[in-house]
């Protein structure tokens, strides 16, 4: 078993470093939930800039549609995205070895299981 210290050493420094990226990714895929990123056809409502580029770097990791994205922030990218996945899982392990209701962590975690599967579920 990992030291706890070691543990939230390790989420530390993770989240740190990859905070800002998946910050971004957070907000752009939030606003493209719900198409905010994309203009009218008949051209009557065009996203601000900010919104269009930050839209396009999540989608491409670029700034020019006509420009692939190299290597390096394709790679930094994947790694926010494994970033993501090892502090969550440290989260939920922090959540149970610092807890002295580890029943509530445990209907937490179910829950966030369950109520998206039953909206998406209500919703077909």
């Amino acid at each position: 078993m990992i030291n706890p210290r070691t543990l939230r050493r390790v989420h530390l420094y993770l989240g740190a470093l990859f905070a800002p990226v998946l910050l971004v990714f957070t907000a752009s895929g939030a606003w493209q939930v719900y198409r905010w990123n994309d203009a009218k056809k008949d051209g009557s409502d065009t996203p601000p800039a900010v919104i269009r580029v930050v839209s396009e770097i999540h989608r491409d990791q670029t700034l020019a549609k006509d420009r692939p994205a190299r290597g390096g922030i394709k790679a930094f990218v994947f790694a926010a995205c494994l970033a993501l996945i090892s502090t969550t899982l440290l989260g939920i392990a922090m959540a149970y070895r610092f807890t002295t209701r580890p029943v509530a962590v445990t209907l937490c975690l179910l829950a966030g299981i369950l109520v998206p599967a039953l909206l998406l579920l209500l919703g077909r």
